[in-house]
């Protein structure tokens, strides 16, 4: 079991099957700028998950999750426009004990469809962006794996 921790605040447990991404092998996937977070793979299940937490500014620090996850599907939806982009839907989540809003959207990448989902909760002046990508032929594994992680997160 890989556990993740993340500001020392909130903790997640993944199965086993994931392991963490060195620094080069999340420069090579062209993750998001390095910062504050990390990246877990699973090659038997086909997903990838990247956990970021971020201060909140002023202006963020005002917002609330809904308002979150609407600037980062905004965002996202510009840089995955190449992918061929399409949004599913948004989603309330729980992390742990927390509210939380999420995204779900299709891409294409190399050829092979993928899904994933973006999920924004704020707490205190911090806000995590916890994403989650899994091939389209095992999302239904993949999907329920990652709604069981998240309920199962613990804020400290």
């Amino acid at each position: 079991m890989e556990k993740i921790s993340l500001n020392n605040a909130l903790s997640l447990s993944f199965p086993d099957g994931f392991q963490r991404l060195s620094e080069t092998e999340m420069k090579q996937l062209r993750f998001a700028k390095p910062g504050a977070g990390e990246c877990l793979r699973d090659d038997e299940r086909h997903i990838i998950v990247s956990l970021a937490y971020k201060g909140a500014g002023f202006l963020s620090g005002l917002l609330g999750s809904g308002d979150l996850i609407k600037n980062a599907q905004s965002r996202i939806a510009g840089v995955m426009r190449l992918y061929s982009y399409r949004l599913i839907g948004y989603e309330d989540r729980r992390v742990g004990d927390r509210a939380a809003r999420s995204f779900q959207y299709a891409y294409v990448a190399q050829g092979v469809g993928m899904a994933a989902e973006c999920c924004a909760v704020k707490e205190g002046k911090t806000i995590y962006y916890l994403h989650f990508y899994v091939r389209e032929a095992c999302g239904e594994e993949g999907f329920r794996l990652w709604k069981q992680v998240l309920a199962d997160a613990r804020w400290t």
